[in-house]
């Protein structure tokens, strides 16, 4: 019992200083509850973004919607030429009166 008086400091000294040890090297091993709180919400969000991406059909309509919109932007190209030729023509005389 003496011995436990006369070194007591000692003692709790070797405990407390072995718990920090061992709080150490969890704290290293083990991710902390805020953190996983935080991948946790990214995750979520993630998982909400993807849930609003369209599906693959989705996807191929609108692929095809696209190429019928170049197809129909070719043709109406096409008629906008002889329009576009006259208001070149008009635009040279109109030029040319002036002078």
């Amino acid at each position: 019992m003496d011995f436990i008086r006369e070194w007591w400091a000692v003692i709790w000294a070797a405990v407390l200083t072995g718990f920090n040890v061992i709080q150490l090297l969890l704290a290293k091993t083990y991710a902390r509850r805020e953190e996983l709180e935080t991948v946790n919400m990214a995750v979520e969000q993630l998982k909400t973004k993807v849930a609003e991406l369209p599906d693959s059909r989705e996807t191929h309509q609108l692929r095809l919607e696209i190429t019928e919109l170049r197809g129909e932007m070719h043709a109406l190209r096409e008629q906008l030429k002889p329009v576009n030729h006259l208001a070149n023509l008009l635009l040279e005389e109109r030029l040319n009166v002036r002078r």
